[in-house]
């Protein structure tokens, strides 16, 4: 499937200049991941396993066997990731979809491992020490010529509700306020660590928090307890890569209109990305907050997951007719998920390339 594609010209410079809602006169590919069962179907091979010990070499020939995929498909940058080591609460089932571990875990929503104040000071708060660095620091090492690297980090409710339980953290911004006050704001400043890394790695020209704000219909809580407690963090955020002379992407799931003109005027952000088609559809989305706001991504995953390759190809091509012309970078709504058939993760590419004029 790779050879199909053109010969890559990489540009970060170009990516980030439609982050800025410039025309470059192309469509750049966007995405905040891509499965490894999916890279590794398209490489017609296992991906290199990352080293048990983290040696410097091992380490960075595992990058560059996933930095070479994404340039071979097409991809201006690589994202890296901040492994802030949050302990929290899990619950595992077994993948229904083709998977390199064969389970699926996600986070107990019901209850968190914070309940009460003595929870709090027994947590083991990571620290920037604790944190690691060594998978972006190889990725970087490795980048080819004109890819550049986006530095990425879990955002602030995400986190505390993950310690919290989402359940729990709704309850108490009414029963217990200062404590979830003292989890966000010690999560929030974690992140800011991390972040504060990436803005002094020379190859990072972008910072990318991804933080779900909402749910099918609305906002996961209200929007004025965003403004008190999480949109403060993500001003921080966005001013460090402003001020560090970087772009700042937010990734949030959800109906989180409510708080557009905030995201935009206060918090600043650079690009938004995550959509679906039965919340807001990227062109909406675009139309009615494309002035002011990058447009990344759109092709919804429930498309991408179970419909034909033709299909895929024609609902992309008609988000880039609808979105193309500065400020839209074309992707998954989501990410790239190993439930999705590799064959309709190409069309997406090649659609895009095709549209670009070079096929």
């Amino acid at each position: 499937m790779l050879s199909s594609l053109p010969k890559p010209k990489p540009s970060w410079e170009d990516f980030a200049k439609v982050l800025r809602r410039e025309d470059i006169g192309r469509v750049p590919l966007v995405e905040l991941a891509i499965a490894e069962e999916v890279l590794a179907d398209l490489n017609g091979r296992p991906l290199i396993p990352r080293p048990v010990d983290d040696e410097p070499r091992q380490l960075r020939q595992w990058a560059a066997d996933r930095v070479n995929l994404w340039r071979a498909l097409g991809y201006d940058y690589y994202r890296v990731r901040a492994e802030i080591p949050f302990v929290t609460q899990s619950l595992a089932a077994g993948d229904t979809a083709p998977s390199i571990s064969g389970e699926r875990i996600w986070v107990d929503e019901h209850q968190g491992v914070i309940q009460s104040s003595e929870d709090f000071e027994r947590y083991p708060w990571p620290t920037r020490k604790t944190t690691g660095f060594s998978a972006a620091e190889a990725a970087i090492a490795v980048l080819p010529e004109g890819m550049g690297a986006i530095g990425f980090s879990g955002g602030v409710l995400e986190w505390a509700s993950n310690l919290l339980g989402l359940e729990n953290l709704m309850l108490m911004l009414y029963d217990r306020p200062e404590l979830v006050r003292q989890v966000v704001d010690r999560v929030g400043r974690i992140i800011l660590e991390a972040l504060e890394v990436f803005c002094s790695m020379d190859r990072v020209f972008a910072i990318w928090l991804g933080d779900d704000m909402g749910f099918k219909t609305s906002t996961l809580i209200r929007p004025e307890q965003l403004r008190e407690y999480i949109l403060p963090w993500h001003k921080r955020y966005a001013d460090l890569a402003h001020r560090t002379g970087r772009l700042f992407l937010l990734h949030s799931c959800g109906h989180v209109e409510a708080v557009m003109p905030d995201l935009i005027n206060e918090v600043r952000i650079d690009a938004k990305h995550s959509f679906e088609d039965v919340i807001v559809p990227v062109e909406e989305f675009k139309r009615r907050w494309g002035d002011g706001v990058a447009v990344l991504g759109g092709v919804d995953v429930d498309l991408l997951s179970r419909r034909s390759p033709q299909r895929v190809g024609e609902r992309t091509l008609e988000i880039l007719e609808a979105c193309a012309g500065g400020g839209y970078a074309c992707g998954s709504g989501n990410s790239v998920t190993n439930y999705v058939p590799t064959a309709n993760f190409h069309a997406m590419i090649e659609t895009v390339h095709q549209f670009n004029g070079r096929m």
